[in-house]
């Protein structure tokens, strides 16, 4: 998940250094998108994964 936080984060900085290249921007910011998308993800799966281990310790 470190490692696609630093991949937001080098998008981000893109960003930043695109200033008025409005098709980059776009690009990256598309690219951010999915990675939010892939870290809550990833996120999700791995609460999901702490709740089956907790029932099957209670159970």
């Amino acid at each position: 998940m470190q490692a696609l936080s630093n991949l937001r984060s080098w998008h981000r900085w893109q960003i930043a250094q695109a200033l008025s290249d409005i098709r980059a921007i776009q690009v990256h910011e598309s690219a951010i998108a999915y990675l939010d998308m892939l870290i809550a993800t990833k996120k999700q799966h791995a609460a999901e994964d702490e709740v089956e281990r907790r029932q099957d310790r209670a159970g």
